[in-house]
């Protein structure tokens, strides 16, 4: 009897480390094939607004660089306000897309 109830263990652990190596499996396929799908590339290339930089001043202030079409922006940021230190800054490097 003791046998039996430790061969249905064991078959009970195959059984879910099976359905979850499917799972993982399930979801890589997933997501390669919504890599390739053409609608959803399309959708993320018309994206205007993109972060190109950021870097942490102390622990509270950080500058941002973004990109808002071909201008570029530079902002201050800490946990009060954001400051808008350099606008109209034109784009010299290519796009990243």
């Amino acid at each position: 009897m003791e046998l039996i109830a430790i061969l249905k263990a064991f078959l009970s652990l195959a059984f879910v480390v099976g359905l979850m190596l499917l799972t993982i499996w399930l979801l890589k396929y997933c997501q390669i094939k919504f890599q390739k799908n053409t609608l959803i590339r399309g959708l993320n290339r018309h994206n205007r607004l993109e972060v190109l930089e950021i870097k942490r001043l102390d622990a509270k202030n950080s500058l941002l660089l973004i990109r808002r079409d071909e201008t570029e922006h530079l902002i201050l940021l800490n946990p009060s306000s954001s400051t808008i230190i350099e606008t109209n800054i034109k784009s010299k490097g290519p796009k990243n897309a």
